[in-house]
């Protein structure tokens, strides 16, 4: 199998040659070329700029031989879109400005048009698939409705989401049209870039988990699964990730995605029997373990791959991104492992 055949058929849960491979935040974050490549400008600049952007996705591809190239951009471009400033502050993250807060603050908001107002990551997408050619996957992403909402109401990230829960309980009317204005914004996003040539997208929900299950399923359930559905019916997969998502699983397999990707705090057997065959897994490497000598990152994705043998469909990952110190050579033995059949242990 070639690598976009890979990818494909284990989104639908059909045999592979072995499990097909990509990383979350692979887009050269952890690389000396990266960083080479980054000097003199902000991360916001990089995504608009589709020379630099396409660079930056083809860096690990070019060193490693993922199966899949991820897009290199941010889950706020939307949000910018919107109205809203963004900036990436060293030690601090994301900075959004102004916090949405109210009604009024939601109707504040504009709808753009992703083919002209992010036009900038079509033409990275096509720069990207022109050096990948036709036999390696390409991967679309977008924010999740409720990440996104939470990043423009708290204005950073936070530990406790404060103002983003007294907003969904105090102001229940303008929190649901918040998501779903994210949802009628994020629909055209994505599908700008299967016009481009994603063959499959990632919906990242980075603070989901932060959501008790039955909260989840009464306020994300819904709008998720019109964000799902919808692109589906451009014709690509869609892999959903939810952080922190061990009490989740139930409410994430209604929601029809095709593949549930899981963070590393949940045991790859229990997430196979809660999800009772109906999803593809992909996971779930805890990103840490890169920061072991070579031969125990070996050993870690050997374990990995092995705990989901019995999954439907499965793709390997990381638990969350690769964080961007990881060692060099503790990344060369993963790649080196999971992208050789012969390595994993029947």
């Amino acid at each position: 199998m070639n690598p976009r055949e890979r990818l494909l058929a284990a989104c639908r849960c059909q045999p592979t040659d072995r499990p097909p491979a990509w990383m979350m935040r692979q887009a050269g974050r952890s690389l000396p070329e990266y960083r080479q490549l980054r000097e003199g400008h902000t991360f916001m600049q990089m995504c608009h700029q589709p020379e630099l952007a396409a660079e930056a996705t083809l860096q690990p591809i070019r060193r490693f031989g993922m199966d899949a190239a991820v897009v290199f951009c941010d889950i706020l471009v939307p949000a910018e879109a919107m109205g809203i400033s963004v900036s990436i502050e060293e030690g601090t993250g994301p900075v959004l400005q102004p916090c949405v807060r109210n009604a009024e603050d939601v109707e504040r908001l504009r709808d753009f048009d992703a083919n002209s107002e992010t036009a900038f990551l079509s033409k990275t997408l096509h720069r990207v698939r022109a050096e990948l050619g036709e036999e390696r996957a390409m991967l679309g992403f977008c924010g999740a409705p409720f990440t996104l909402a939470s990043y423009m109401i708290e204005g950073r990230s936070s530990r406790n989401y404060e103002n983003t829960k007294a907003f969904m309980l105090g102001q229940p009317a303008a929190f649901d049209r918040l998501v779903d204005r994210i949802v009628d914004n994020s629909l055209p996003y994505l599908a700008m870039q299967v016009e481009a040539g994603v063959d499959a997208v990632q919906i990242f929900d980075s603070w989901g988990g932060s959501l008790d299950a039955h909260t989840w399923r009464e306020r994300m359930l819904k709008p998720v699964t019109r964000l799902i559905k919808n692109t589906q019916d451009l014709g690509v997969p869609v892999i959903l990730y939810v952080n922190g998502c061990s009490h989740l699983l139930e409410a994430l397999v209604e929601t029809g995605a095709d593949v549930l990707s899981i963070d590393w705090r949940v045991d790859p057997a229990d997430a196979i029997r809660r999800t009772k065959g109906q999803v593809a897994l992909q996971g779930n490497l805890d990103p840490t373990t890169l920061f072991a000598p070579p031969e125990v990152v070996q050993r870690e994705a050997q374990r990995t791959i092995q705990s989901f043998r019995k999954a439907p469909g499965y793709i390997f990952n990381l638990g969350s991104g690769i964080l961007p110190n990881t060692p060099l050579e503790s990344t060369t033995a993963l790649w080196e492992t999971v992208l050789n059949p012969t390595s994993v242990k029947s």
